[in-house]
């Protein structure tokens, strides 16, 4: 996980415990202008705390009777000031912080008797931070459970589809693969997967699939097309010596999220500079992915035989070494959803 993360979610956490804070302080000094004996009542029970716990400490009264004096008082004090709250029109909970999340009080952390624990709204921010960075379009994406299988032919047709199997059949045997990768995430056996196929049939959306469902769990993803990732690059390699402000978050991203998806790969310009690139990004992933969940999918429209004439033998070595490759089949998706009358 990238550690940026955790600092732009703890400040977030900070910046809602403090407007909570600062608006309680707002309407305590307006509403003690206008009832000042409710600024008498809030120092009264800071005096009660601070008295019962000399008295304890000096030994003048047992814990226990320190503990049910305390109570008394507090509770009585409470009682005057909710009527009081009440008599002049304002809500019960007008003196209590408003924290976006009442079971950690907007700090992330729930306090229990095994100990500290991640508030469930401390997940949650996690996980849309991560969303947020992907870069991936996941409208309509509800990982794995959203991926229809309907819309593949479920009949065999080898010259139409260039597969002895129905398309049907192909994407479902991919599915269940694709969950497995999802499941074995963490393990650095689990190889990186290439898919290719013509446009329209499912790659990104699969794609997406296996982006939130990692997401959901709290890995990192990032979504890349192949000329956004070179031009990423290329800013990089120009800009990280000469702008002393250029933010290379994205760049480290493309070497260490634990999800890098690289869609449309083979319609950049091929110059040996690139292949030198996409070189280096499949090299240094795969060495992270040693110490940590740092896998690679790569998406293309090209035939694998045209792919692997389109790059260096390098490449070609690096993606059938450590790649499931699996190829896509059937008709365009999207035409087939636009001619579905409703």
């Amino acid at each position: 996980m990238d550690p940026n993360i955790y600092v732009l979610i703890k400040n977030e956490y900070d910046r809602r415990r403090k407007k909570a804070i600062d608006e309680l302080e707002a309407r305590k000094s307006e509403l003690y202008y206008h009832v000042p004996r409710l600024e008498e009542i809030e120092e009264e029970i800071h005096r009660a705390g601070f008295k019962y716990n000399k008295l304890l400490l000096m030994g003048l009264l047992s814990s226990d009777s320190a503990e049910e004096e305390l109570t008394t008082a507090i509770d009585n004090l409470g009682e005057e000031r909710s009527k009081l709250l009440s008599k002049y029109g304002y809500p019960s909970d007008y003196l209590t912080p408003a924290f976006a999340c009442d079971k950690c009080s907007d700090t992330g952390i729930v306090a229990s008797v095994s100990g500290d624990k991640t508030c469930v709204c401390y997940k949650q921010q996690l996980i849309n931070y991560i969303y947020d960075q992907s870069n991936l379009s996941i409208t309509g994406n509800e990982g794995f459970a959203s991926f229809l299988a309907d819309f593949y032919a479920d009949v065999p047709s080898e010259a139409r589809y260039g597969i002895k199997k129905s398309p049907r059949r192909q994407i479902l045997g991919i599915l269940e693969n694709c969950k497995n990768f999802v499941e074995n995430f963490g393990s650095s056996e689990v190889r990186n997967l290439l898919f290719s196929g013509p446009t329209g049939v499912g790659k990104t959306y699969m794609s997406g699939c296996i982006a939130i469902e990692l997401m959901n769990r709290g890995y990192t993803v990032l979504y890349q097309t192949a000329p956004s990732l070179f031009n990423t690059i290329y800013e990089y390699r120009y800009k990280s010596s000469n702008d002393d402000s250029y933010d290379n978050s994205v760049y480290k991203s493309i070497m260490e999220a634990n999800l890098l998806i690289i869609d449309d790969i083979g319609t950049e310009s091929p110059t040996g500079m690139r292949y030198a690139e996409l070189l280096g990004i499949m090299d240094t992933r795969c060495a992270n992915d040693k110490r940590k969940p740092c896998k690679t999918i790569i998406a293309t429209n090209i035939d694998l035989k045209k792919l692997f004439e389109y790059y260096d033998e390098r490449v070609v070595s690096r993606i059938t070494g450590s790649y499931d490759i699996f190829r896509f089949a059937g008709d365009d998706i999207r035409r087939l959803k636009n001619s579905t009358p409703p």
